[in-house]
C-alpha cells in the first residue's frame, strides 16, 4: 500500500501451529492483512473485519486495492510489481499515514505499516493498518487552536511579548516584529534587553525585570519606556506586564503587552504646544472664542473669554440670558438682544460691537462675530463665535481721530491764513463804508439848516448792511476755524458751493482772478460734514489761485463745477495754468511736500485724509486745453 509504516513485528517463530497465529491475529487490536506478490488478499483478522466491515470470507482472494480509494487504487498493482522487480521501497519498511476505504465507500485516516513475511517464494507482504481518525481529530483541533491563538496574537495591534526568567524571547507577534522591525525568527532565543533596549537603560531594565520576577516591585499600568528598532530609531512603548506561571504555580516568566504611543505622545505635545500658542495668541490679541449649545446644550469658553469679562472660570460659562442680562451694558442690551433673535429667526450670523460691565465696575467694548447652525441631532442651535476686547483700539481710534481733527483745524487757519488779504480786504470794505456813511449822516446833522429825517434814512440803511456783510464774513470765518469734532449730516453740495462763496471770493478778487460756479442741479444729497467739505473746496481753490498766478499768460479764471457721477456727486476745481510736472504730481498728496516758499504741504494731504474718511477719492487730472483740474467725489446717501 502507497504511503508510510511502522516497523513490521517480527515474524511467528517456524513450527508454530496454524492455529495459534489465527488466535494472535483475531486478538490483535489493529487491521492485519497479508496479501501475496500479486496484490492479492490471503488473510484478514477480525480487527480488519470491523474496521472495513468486510468479512475474511468474502475479501480473500481480493485484490487489496479494494481497500483504497482512488487514485491510490489504481497505482498499487503497479508499486507492488516495481517493488518485486527493483527493490527499492517506498512502504515496506517505512510507516507512514493513508487514506483508506470502508465496505460502504467512506475514507478514512490511518497509519499503515508494511513488512515482507521473510523467506516466503513467491513475495508476501504483512500490513497492520490502524484508524486514526480520532488521533488526526485531536491534532486536527490542537492544530485549528493553535492558529486561533496565533491568529489572534497576529490580529492584536498591540506588541505581545513573553520573556523567560534570564530576559530572552520565548514568544513575540507580528505586531511586535513589525514595531522592532526584525522577523520572528531572529527575535526568538534572543536576550530582549540587548536587543531592544537602549544602552543607558539596560541595567536599570534588567535589574527591574529580576525585582519583578522576584516580587519586590510591581510593574505600573501604563509603564513607558523606549525601545531600539531594528534601524536605531526610538520608539515610546507603553507596557502591562504580568508573571507567567507553570501548572505547579512556578514563575517561569513574564508576559507583556506594549502599545506603540510614539506619534500619539508626539501629537499629544503637539497639541499642548499648540493650545500654549493659541492661548499665547489670544491673550496677545484679546480675542476669546466660544461654542454654545442653545437652549439647554453644553458651552464652552476659552481662557481668554474670563479674562475679558473679568470673571472667574471656575463659574462656567454663563447662559445667554444671564449674560444679557448681568454682563452687557444696559445701554447695549436692547441692542444685543434684537441681534441675537435676528440671528436666530433669520441671517445666522452675529457681527456687533458692544459695551459689557466687569465685576468691578468697569466697562469695556467688545466685538463678537458669530456663526449659528443646527446641532447635529437637530435639538440646539450651535453658536460658535469669538469676543475681541477692542478698549484699547477703540480709545487709540479716538486719539487718532482728535489728532486728525487738530491736524485739519490747523490746516483751517493756515488756508485761512494764506486768504488773509482777500478777506481782510473784504471786511475792510464794508468798514470803510460804515465810516464814510457815519462821516456824511453826522455832517448832515451838523449842517447849518440842519437835516430832515428822511435824508438820513439812507445813510443809516447803508451803514446797516455794510455791517451785516461784514458780519457774514467774520460768522463764516469764525465757523470755519472754529476747532470742533467732526459732525456728519446731509448736505446738498450745490448750496454748499454757493455759501463757500463769501470766502473763497475775497482772495480771488485781491489776486484778480475771477471764481466762477456752474452746478449741475438736482444732485442727490450726501452725508458729510459741511465745514471739512469746504476745508478741502477753500485748499483747492487756494492752490488753483497759485498756480494762475504763477502762470501769467494763462487765462485768470477758476471754475468750480458740481456733476453726477457713476459713483455718487463730483465737486471739481478748474484752473487753466501751466498743468503739473510728472515729479511734482508723484509727490503732491505726501505730507510736508510742497512748492510754495512759505507753504506748509499739509493742504491735499488733509484733503485727502478728509476725503477718504468720508468714503469718498481725491485726485486730479489735466484740464482740457492746458491747466489742471483737482476733483474729489463723495457716495450718496442710500435712497437718494
Amino acid at each position: 500500500m502507497d504511503n508510510n509504516a511502522d516497523p513490521a513485528p517480527p515474524a511467528a517463530p517456524a513450527g508454530r501451529p496454524e492455529s495459534e497465529l489465527r488466535a494472535l491475529l483475531d486478538a490483535a487490536v489493529d487491521a492485519v492483512i497479508v496479501i501475496d506478490h500479486a496484490g492479492r488478499i490471503s488473510t484478514f483478522n477480525r480487527a480488519a473485519e470491523r474496521l472495513f466491515g468486510y468479512r475474511a470470507a468474502e475479501i480473500v482472494g481480493q485484490q487489496v486495492n479494494v481497500l483504497m480509494p482512488e487514485p491510490y487504487r489504481s497505482a498499487h498493482d503497479g508499486y507492488v510489481q516495481s517493488y518485486i522487480r527493483t527493490g527499492e521501497a517506498r512502504i515496506i519498511g517505512i510507516g507512514r499515514e493513508v487514506v483508506a476505504q470502508r465496505r460502504d465507500g467512506t475514507e478514512f485516516p490511518a497509519s499503515l505499516s508494511v513488512g515482507e513475511v521473510s523467506g516466503s517464494q513467491p513475495p508476501r507482504f504483512i500490513g497492520f493498518i490502524h484508524d486514526i481518525t480520532s488521533r488526526k481529530a485531536g491534532i486536527d483541533a490542537l492544530r485549528r487552536e493553535r492558529d486561533r491563538a496565533q491568529s489572534y496574537l497576529d490580529l492584536a495591534q498591540v506588541m505581545l511579548l513573553a520573556l523567560d526568567l534570564t530576559g530572552r524571547i520565548a514568544m513575540i507577534n507580528r505586531k511586535g516584529c513589525e514595531i522592532v522591525g526584525y522577523t520572528e525568527t531572529e527575535l526568538l532565543g534572543r536576550d530582549w534587553i540587548e536587543w531592544c533596549v537602549p544602552e543607558a537603560r539596560r541595567d536599570a531594565a534588567r535589574a527591574g525585570l529580576q525585582s519583578f520576577i522576584a516580587g519586590t516591585s510591581a510593574q505600573p499600568d501604563d509603564a513607558e519606556a523606549t525601545v531600539l528598532t531594528r534601524d536605531g530609531a526610538s520608539k515610546l512603548i507603553a507596557w502591562h506586564a504580568t508573571l507567567v506561571r507553570d501548572e505547579l504555580g512556578n514563575i517561569v516568566g513574564t508576559l507583556s503587552s506594549g502599545e506603540d504611543v510614539t506619534e500619539r505622545r508626539r501629537a499629544e505635545q503637539a497639541l499642548v504646544h499648540s493650545e500654549s500658542l493659541l492661548r499665547s495668541a489670544q491673550a496677545i490679541a484679546k480675542l476669546g472664542n466660544y461654542e454654545v449649545y442653545v437652549p439647554t446644550g453644553p458651552a464652552f469658553w476659552s481662557q481668554e473669554m474670563y479674562r475679558i469679562l473679568g470673571l472667574n472660570p471656575k463659574q462656567g460659562p454663563v447662559p445667554i440670558d444671564v449674560f444679557t442680562a448681568d454682563v452687557v451694558h444696559p445701554d447695549d442690551r436692547d441692542r444685543l438682544a434684537r441681534e441675537l433673535q435676528r440671528a436666530f429667526n433669520e441671517s445666522g450670523r452675529l457681527d456687533l460691537e458692544f459695551r459689557i460691565v466687569r465685576p468691578d465696575g468697569t466697562s469695556r467694548e467688545v466685538h463678537s462675530r458669530a456663526q449659528f447652525q443646527p446641532s447635529a441631532d437637530g435639538e440646539s442651535t450651535v453658536i460658535t463665535g469669538t469676543l475681541h476686547d477692542i478698549t484699547d483700539r477703540k480709545l487709540a481710534e479716538a486719539e487718532v481721530r482728535q489728532g486728525q481733527e487738530r491736524l485739519t483745524h490747523v490746516g483751517r487757519l493756515a488756508t485761512m491764513g494764506e486768504m488773509a488779504t482777500g478777506l481782510a480786504h473784504e471786511i475792510n470794505q464794508p468798514l470803510t463804508a460804515i465810516a464814510t456813511y457815519a462821516q456824511a449822516a453826522v455832517r448832515m446833522i451838523d449842517s447849518p439848516g440842519g437835516t430832515e429825517t428822511t435824508e438820513l434814512r439812507e445813510p443809516l440803511v447803508q451803514i446797516t448792511n455794510q455791517a451785516l456783510r461784514a458780519g457774514e464774513v467774520i460768522r463764516r470765518l469764525r465757523a470755519f476755524v472754529k476747532n470742533r469734532a467732526t459732525r456728519t449730516e446731509t448736505v446738498d453740495l450745490n448750496r454748499l458751493i454757493e455759501d463757500l462763496r463769501v470766502l473763497a471770493e475775497p482772495d480771488t478778487r485781491v489776486n484778480d482772478v475771477r471764481l466762477s460756479i456752474d452746478l449741475t442741479p438736482e444732485l442727490p444729497a450726501v452725508s458729510a460734514d459741511p465745514v471739512q467739505i469746504q476745508q478741502v473746496l477753500l485748499n483747492l481753490i487756494r492752490n488753483a489761485i497759485d498756480a494762475t498766478l504763477e502762470a501769467p499768460a494763462a487765462p485768470r479764471e477758476i471754475l468750480v463745477q458740481s456733476t453726477g457721477v457713476a459713483d455718487g456727486v463730483e465737486v471739481a476745481v478748474v484752473d487753466r495754468a501751466g498743468g503739473i510736472a510728472p515729479e511734482i504730481a508723484a509727490n503732491l498728496f505726501n505730507p510736508f511736500y510742497t512748492t510754495k516758499a512759505a507753504g506748509t504741504g499739509l493742504g491735499l494731504a488733509i484733503s485727502r485724509s478728509i476725503i477718504r474718511a468720508h468714503r469718498g477719492k481725491l485726485g486730479h487730472r489735466p484740464t482740457p486745453g492746458g491747466g489742471t483740474t483737482f476733483y474729489f467725489t463723495l457716495p450718496p446717501l442710500p435712497g437718494a
